[in-house]
């Protein structure tokens, strides 16, 4: 079950990354249900801290069982297949950049492709550089290569320490230096003939406390030494019930500014303290909140007094334990990867072939189609290769 809910939420995340993507393109009234409308939890946030439990345990079991070396080893061996995906995608993009252009077509999305062909690919194969979307995977590269070491600080009892200069470098993200770097960077390339734009989107310096943490947990939950049942104490039924007013406040005041309820000049004033990229203080503040009531209603709510509670608590985990979640989860860099693919192909579509209004909603239902996809040829290709790995020995034999 847990591994299973893990996998349910990472497939949420994925189903949810693929509309809101299609629907930068789309415009479409289905396109704007979800949850990105209310609060200030998205699902990159979601995605990218589980991924990082998930790490945690997997690659902490390995480093409890069998040390550091064979740790490490495992980790980047994941590492060069999360590249060959993110540079497999480059490479297409590029491609098709250099042909539409000689049919005399310039799409917007592979813009930069086109601008500065060898430049922006060089840029976005060494990971300093990123397309449209694509963020995400560079992003946990540069993490996955860290983890043995994090990993290996935590076994070691160094986890204070590490969390805490994971505080300090969040910190240092919020402080505006690492934009100043960026831009200089830029400025120097333009000076040289080449305007490229550097970063991909996220500041890894923010964003790795979600990463973190998760390690942190995920190696916890290894080990056998993640006891949630504290949780179960009369008292934490209270926080819920602040951490569920904190949430519903957090949702209409995300409403009330991107509205501009209060004014232009109360929004301005607060998006100009809110980078998203950054993982500014109110996306962190908000990610707690919600990890801390969809924590409490799996491990506490279902013993809860409360029938609502009760309800909520069997509802969350019926959801995220459904088998059309769950499979995507299984298998999240394959379509996470397709998701990216799908997306650039309907933009260059919609920019050329506009689809009318009904149009529209018909494919924004479609577009978790090719995710699905995605998922069934690989796991067909995993049952593949896992059969011929056990006909190989007896042939031997």
């Amino acid at each position: 079950m847990r591994i299973a809910i893990f996998d349910g939420f990472r497939g949420f995340f994925l189903l949810f990354m693929m509309i809101i993507h299609a629907n930068v393109e789309l415009h479409a009234i289905l396109g704007k249900l979800n949850h990105h409308y209310f609060g200030w939890v998205e699902d990159a946030q979601g995605f990218v801290f589980i991924s990082g439990f998930v790490v945690g345990l997997v690659y902490g079991n390995r480093l409890l069982k069998r040390g550091f070396a064979s740790c490490k080893s495992a980790i980047w061996r994941r590492i060069r297949t999360i590249y060959t995906h993110q540079a497999t995608l480059i490479v297409i993009f590029l491609a098709a950049a250099l042909l539409l252009a000689a049919f005399g077509l310039f799409p917007a999305i592979l813009a930069p492709y086109r601008a500065e062909p060898v430049g922006f690919t060089t840029a976005s194969l060494a990971l300093i550089s990123g397309s449209k979307h694509m963020g995400i995977l560079p992003m946990y590269i540069w993490f996955m290569m860290l983890t043995p070491f994090i990993l290996e600080a935590f076994r070691r009892n160094y986890a204070g320490f590490v969390l805490a200069l994971s505080a300090l470098l969040w910190f240092l993200a919020q402080t505006g230096l690492i934009e100043v770097v960026v831009q200089t960077g830029e400025l120097a390339l333009a000076g040289l003939g080449h305007p490229i734009r550097l970063g991909i989107f996220f500041n890894v310096f923010g964003w790795q406390v979600l990463f973190v943490g998760g390690l942190y947990l995920g190696l916890h939950s290894a080990a056998g030494t993640l006891d949630l049942s504290f949780l179960k104490n009369r008292q934490w039924q209270l926080v819920f019930c602040l951490t569920l007013g904190a949430f519903f406040f957090l949702g209409i005041y995300d409403r009330v500014v991107f509205h501009e309820l209060l004014g232009h000049a109360f929004s301005e004033a607060v998006f100009a303290h809110t980078d998203r990229g950054n993982f500014s203080l109110i996306y962190p503040i908000a990610f707690i909140v919600d990890l801390f009531i969809v924590t409490w209603l799996v491990v506490a709510g279902e013993e809860s007094r409360v029938r609502l509670f009760q309800k909520m608590s069997a509802f969350v985990q019926w959801l995220f334990t459904r088998r059309f979640l769950v499979f995507l989860g299984q298998h999240s860099l394959h379509v996470f990867s397709a998701h990216v693919l799908v997306v650039y192909v309907l933009a260059i579509v919609v920019e050329y072939y506009p689809p009318g209004p009904v149009w529209r909603e018909v494919l924004i239902v479609l577009t978790p189609i090719p995710l699905y996809l995605a998922a069934w040829g690989h796991a067909r290709l995993q049952r593949k290769t896992t059969a011929k790995a056990q006909r190989v020995p007896a042939s031997q034999s």
